[in-house]
């Protein structure tokens, strides 16, 4: 496990651009040429990847595929899986939980998921206190403290709820793979996603989504943006893993 993740991580793009360019620094010692090549290709994806457009269309597909739960399905199920993600994803996943319990105070939170190399460091009980400081009820929050990753997470809550519908709360570039190895256990997940990285405006007319008009600004580099195509290649080679592997 712990070496696919290292492998996963030169996978991506704020990895494999360093890697590219250092290469390009180390043929200029010998083939000058080939050296300028490697150099001038990491430049180029690195500006792609870090502008905005580049960035969205990279991440979009991923969000687009479920939408934020409507307040008149709040009532839908008594349960939610929240996943956690880290510090800032967490915040913001919390956010909705607290929402949903705000519309549905019988709600039910189970967070789930550690930190896969620092399970000392326990997130989930960090969550926990700041739903409590937020008005959730502390007996209407358990912590699943074994799962170090989201399929692990599926199959210990497939033991804890079985096939109960349940409110599944992650990042929306996260919700496809999460709702893919959640139904693989054959649980009931209802997308509730949160955090999105794509700014969006509501279309009042057409009920949907449609996206900001970009300025000459999302054309210059930004580190956000380059973490986004991460987060969305990470997501990526997630779900072709997760077909592969029981």
């Amino acid at each position: 496990m712990i070496l696919f993740k290292i492998i996963q991580q030169f996978l991506l793009p704020s990895v494999f651009l360093f890697v590219i360019i250092l290469i390009g620094f180390l043929f200029l010692l010998k083939r000058k040429k080939i050296g300028t090549v490697f150099i001038v290709l990491g430049l180029i994806l690195y500006y792609l990847f870090s502008i905005s457009p580049i960035s969205d269309l990279i991440i979009a597909p991923l969000e687009n595929k479920y939408q934020q739960i409507e307040d008149e399905q709040a009532l839908r199920a008594n349960k939610a899986i929240l996943l956690l993600g880290g510090p800032e994803s967490d915040i913001l996943r919390g956010t909705e939980a607290i929402r949903l319990s705000i519309l549905n105070p019988e709600l039910q939170i189970i967070i789930t998921g550690q930190n896969f190399l620092s399970q000392e460091k326990n997130q989930a009980l960090k969550l926990k206190n700041h739903l409590i400081s937020q008005g959730i009820k502390a007996e209407n929050i358990l912590l699943e403290k074994e799962s170090r990753t989201t399929g692990e997470s599926a199959k210990n809550i497939k033991i804890m709820i079985e096939t109960e519908e349940f409110f599944l709360i992650t990042s929306g570039y996260h919700m496809p793979r999460s709702i893919y190895l959640f139904q693989k256990e054959k649980t009931n997940p209802l997308p509730a996603p949160t955090d999105f990285k794509v700014y969006k405006s509501f279309n009042k007319e057409k009920w949907g989504l449609r996206y900001n008009n970009y300025n000459l600004l999302d054309f210059f580099p930004c580190a956000q943006n380059l973490r986004n195509v991460s987060l969305a290649f990470h997501e990526y080679f997630g779900l072709l893993y997760s077909q592969f592997v029981d």
